[in-house]
C-alpha cells in the first residue's frame, strides 16, 4: 500500500508485539536504497517521521511501557513502513 504525508496509520512497535499498537500521523518519508559495503551488504528501507495523535495512547505508552512520549501531535517518532499495520480511514 502506498502511504502519503498526512495519512493516519496504526503501527506496531518494532520493539516487540507486547507493546500495544498505536496511531500516528505520517509527516515525512525517508527512502534508503540498499548498498554494498566492504564486508556486508546493507538492506534498504522505507520509514516515516511521524507523530502520535491520541493523548490517551501517549499516556498509556509512557506510564505502562516507559516510552518517552509526552504530548500527542508534538512528539516525533520514526516508523518503519513494515511496522505499519493499516491506514485509518475516516
Amino acid at each position: 500500500m502506498k502511504y502519503k504525508k498526512g495519512d493516519i496509520v496504526l503501527v506496531q512497535s518494532a520493539a516487540g508485539k507486547a507493546i500495544p499498537k498505536f496511531h500516528v500521523k505520517l509527516l515525512k518519508k525517508t527512502v534508503v536504497n540498499s548498498s554494498k559495503g566492504a564486508t556486508i551488504d546493507w538492506p534498504g528501507y522505507t520509514a516515516w517521521e511521524a507523530t502520535p495523535i491520541y493523548q490517551k495512547e501517549v499516556d498509556m505508552l509512557r506510564k505502562e511501557w516507559q516510552i518517552s512520549f509526552q504530548r500527542a501531535n508534538e512528539d516525533l517518532t520514526f516508523v518503519n513502513e513494515e511496522d505499519i499495520i493499516k491506514k485509518i480511514t475516516n
